[in-house]
C-alpha cells in the first residue's frame, strides 16, 4: 500500500475520533446547562413531586415502590432489585420542570420493571458494551501501527476490521439501551399529562430528549476515554 493511502486512513481516523470526542463532551454540557435552567423553572401544578410519585405508586405500582435520597448531582436512578427510586435532594425538594421530568422518567423505569425483564436485559447489555469497548482501543492502535510495516499488513487489516466490528456491535447494543431510555421517557410524558399543562410537557420532552443524547456520549467516552479528553459524568437513569 502506498504511504499516502496509509496517511489518509490515519488522518480519517483522527478526524472521526475528534468528532466523536466533541459529541462526548458537548451533549453533557448541553444537558447540565438545560438542567440548571429547568430546575429553577417551577412546574405549573398544585402537587409536589412526592405527591406525584405517591399517586403513580398507588395507582400503577401497587404501592410497592420505595424512595431514597442521594446527594449526587443528577444522581437519580431506579434500583431494580430493591424496587427503589433513588432521587437527589434537588429532585425531591423541588417543584421544577426538571424535578418532575426526572422523577417521571425513573417511574417509567419502574413500570418497565413491573411489566417485564427489559431492565435485566439493559444491565447485561451495559456490561457487554463495557467489555467490548475496552477491546476497541488495543485493536485500533495496534492495527494503525502495523500499517507502517508491510510484512504485517494482513494482521493490521484484521485488527482494524475487528476494531470496526466492535464499534458497530457496541453501537447497535447501545442503540437498544437508548431505546429503553426512550421508552421510559415516553412513559414519563404519559404519566405527567394528568398533572402538567401542555407548555410544561413540551419543556419536559425537551429536557428528556437532551438527556437521552448523553447515552451516545457515554458510548463515545467508553471508546475514547483513554485520550483524557472526555469527561465521564453520571446521568440519571443509567
Amino acid at each position: 500500500m502506498e504511504i499516502w493511502w496509509i496517511l489518509l486512513i490515519v488522518l480519517g481516523v483522527v478526524v472521526l475520533i475528534s468528532a466523536m470526542l466533541s459529541i462526548a463532551n458537548y451533549s453533557h454540557d448541553k444537558l447540565f446547562s438545560l438542567h440548571e435552567e429547568m430546575k429553577i423553572k417551577p412546574a405549573d401544578t398544585s402537587i409536589t413531586v412526592l405527591e406525584f410519585i405517591s399517586s403513580v405508586n398507588n395507582l400503577k405500582l401497587d404501592g410497592k415502590l420505595k424512595v431514597s435520597r442521594t446527594k449526587q448531582y443528577i444522581g437519580d436512578g431506579y434500583a431494580r432489585k430493591s424496587k427503589t427510586l433513588i432521587l437527589s435532594d434537588d429532585t425531591l425538594n423541588g417543584g421544577s420542570i426538571s424535578s418532575f421530568a426526572i422523577s417521571a422518567h425513573e417511574l417509567g423505569h419502574a413500570l418497565q420493571d413491573k411489566e417485564g425483564n427489559i431492565l435485566k436485559v439493559k444491565h447485561f447489555l451495559k456490561k457487554l458494551v463495557w467489555i467490548l469497548g475496552k477491546l476497541f482501543l488495543p485493536c485500533l492502535v495496534v492495527g494503525l501501527i502495523l500499517l507502517f510495516f508491510p510484512e504485517y499488513f494482513t494482521i493490521a487489516i484484521a485488527l482494524m476490521s475487528t476494531s470496526a466490528g466492535i464499534f458497530l456491535l457496541t453501537g447497535f447494543l447501545r442503540l437498544f439501551i437508548v431505546y429503553i431510555e426512550k421508552d421510559a421517557s415516553k412513559r414519563a410524558i404519559v404519566l405527567l399529562k394528568e398533572f402538567l399543562p401542555p407548555s410544561d410537557l413540551r419543556l419536559t420532552k425537551k429536557y428528556l430528549n437532551t438527556a437521552r443524547l448523553t447515552y451516545w456520549s457515554d458510548f463515545m467516552t467508553l471508546l475514547f476515554g483513554w485520550t483524557g479528553l472526555t469527561r465521564k459524568k453520571k446521568i440519571f437513569g443509567d
